[in-house]
C-alpha cells in the first residue's frame, strides 16, 4: 500500500536536492552578471575575475556537499555533522574566505553583492537541517555579516543584498520543509496501513476463535455422544450424530470463507436457538427468558451467547443454564448463568477483559465498542456472565 507514496517521496527528494543546488549557485550567477566582456576587465582585472569565478565554483561544490548531508539528516540517512568534522569546517571556511576576498578585488561595481551572495549560499547549505526559528536567526546573522560588504551608505545595494540573502535561505528552507511534510504524510500512510493490517488480523483471529470455538465444541460433543451410542448398540442414533459432525465440518468451510471476507454475520434468534440445541444435546437444561433484544444490540449479544455457551461446555460441568435478558434504565442486560461454578476451570472464573482467555477479551471488545461492559461473577455454585449495552437515546419528535 505504501509503494506509490514512497516513489513520490523519492522523486520529490531529488527535486528538492537539485533545486537547492541551483539556489546555491547565486554567487556564480551574480559574478557572471558582472560580465567578463566589460571594458573594465582587462589584464589583471580579468585574471581576478577568472580566479573569483573558479573559486565560486569550488564554493558551490562545497556548499552542495554540505547541503546534501543536511538533507540526508532530514530524511534519516545520516546523523553526522553536515561538515563532517574539523577538516570539513576548515575546508568550507577556506573556500568562503577565498571567494569573498578575491571577488572584492575584482574591478567591477557591485562586487559587494557577489560577496554577500557567497555568504548567503554558504549559510543556506545548513538550512535543510534547521527549523524555521533557527533559519530566521541565521538569516538575520547573515545579513548583519554581509553589511560591511554591501556598504551602509549604498541603500539600494544593502536592500538588494538583504533580499538576495533572504531569498536564497528561505527558498532552500521551504523546499526542504515540503519534503519534511511529504515524509510525514508517507509515514502516516504507512502507519495507517500497518494499523489496518493489524486490525484485520485481529478481526480474523477473533472471528475464527468465536466461530470455531463453538463449532469444535459441538463436534467434540457429538463425537463423544456417537462413541457412547456405539458402545451401547444404538447404531442408528450414532450414525445420525456422525452425520451431524460431517454437516458441521462442511459448514465450517463456508464459515471460514465468510470470516476471511468479512461477511460473517450472526443473529440473536439463531445463536439462542443454536445454544439451546447444543446444550440439550449435552444433557444440560437450558432456559431462555426476558425481554426482546433491540436490533442495534442483537449481534454483539449474540456473540456473547455463542462464546459464553462455548466456555461453559469446555470448562464447567453445568447441568442447568439460564439465558436472561432485560431492558432496564436505558440499558440492555444479558445474563448467562450456569450451576457449574463449583467445578469451573480457570477460563470460566477469570475476570472479563482481564487475565481471562481470548474469548473473554473478544466478548469484552465487542461490548465496549458499543459503550457497554462485560463482567463475570460467582453466586454460590452459580457462575454468571453479565453484559450490558446502553441504548441510544431517541431524539424527541
Amino acid at each position: 500500500m505504501s509503494d506509490i507514496p514512497l516513489v513520490g517521496a523519492r522523486r520529490f527528494e531529488a527535486y528538492v536536492r537539485w533545486s537547492t543546488y541551483c539556489a546555491l549557485t547565486a554567487p556564480t550567477g551574480t559574478l557572471i552578471g558582472g560580465a567578463p566582456w566589460s571594458k573594465e576587465l582587462t589584464g589583471a582585472g580579468l585574471a581576478l575575475w577568472a580566479a573569483a569565478f573558479a573559486l565560486s565554483l569550488v564554493l558551490v561544490v562545497v556548499n552542495s556537499v554540505v547541503t546534501n548531508r543536511s538533507i540526508d539528516i532530514v530524511v534519516g540517512r545520516s546523523r553526522r555533522s553536515p561538515l563532517g568534522g574539523v577538516g570539513g569546517v576548515i575546508g568550507w571556511a577556506a573556500a568562503l574566505v577565498a571567494f569573498v576576498t578575491v571577488s572584492l578585488m575584482v574591478p567591477l561595481p557591485a562586487m559587494g553583492l557577489t560577496a554577500a551572495a557567497g555568504i548567503a549560499s554558504a549559510a543556506a547549505s545548513f538550512v535543510p537541517a534547521l527549523d524555521a526559528r533557527r533559519t530566521a536567526l541565521l538569516n538575520g546573522a547573515t545579513v548583519v555579516l554581509a553589511v560591511p560588504f554591501l556598504g551602509v551608505s549604498e541603500i539600494v545595494f544593502l536592500l538588494v543584498g538583504s533580499v538576495l540573502i533572504s531569498v536564497v535561505l528561505w527558498v532552500c528552507w521551504t523546499t526542504v520543509w515540503m519534503l519534511r511534510v511529504l515524509l510525514e504524510l508517507q509515514a502516516a500512510h504507512e502507519t495507517r496501513a500497518e494499523l489496518a493490517l493489524a486490525n484485520e488480523r485481529l478481526r480474523i483471529a477473533r472471528d475464527l476463535h468465536d466461530v470455531f470455538g463453538r463449532t469444535l465444541a459441538t463436534i467434540a460433543l457429538k463425537s463423544s455422544l456417537a462413541s457412547e451410542l456405539v458402545r451401547r448398540g444404538h447404531d442408528e442414533r450414532a450414525a445420525e450424530e456422525i452425520a451431524g459432525v460431517r454437516r458441521l465440518a462442511k459448514e465450517a468451510g463456508t464459515e471460514v470463507r465468510h470470516v476471511v471476507r468479512g461477511e460473517l454475520r450472526t443473529t440473536w434468534d439463531g445463536e439462542v436457538s443454536g445454544a439451546r440445541s447444543l446444550l440439550t444435546s449435552a444433557g444440560i437444561d437450558c432456559t431462555v427468558t426476558g425481554d426482546p433484544v433491540p436490533q442495534e444490540c442483537a449481534e454483539a449479544l449474540a456473540w456473547v451467547v455463542r462464546e459464553g455457551v462455548t466456555n461453559l461446555l469446555r470448562h464447567s460441568a453445568a447441568t442447568r443454564v439460564t439465558v436472561a435478558t432485560a431492558n432496564e434504565d436505558g440499558e440492555v442486560l444479558l445474563t448467562i448463568a450456569n450451576d457449574g461454578a463449583g467445578r469451573a476451570g480457570p477460563a470460566q472464573t477469570g475476570e472479563a477483559g482481564g487475565g481471562g482467555g481470548v474469548g473473554l477479551r473478544s466478548m469484552s471488545e465487542r461490548i465496549r465498542a458499543l459503550g457497554g461492559h462485560l463482567t463475570t461473577r460467582r453466586d454460590g455454585d452459580w457462575f454468571l456472565l453479565d453484559a450490558a449495552i446502553p441504548l441510544a437515546k431517541k431524539e424527541p419528535a
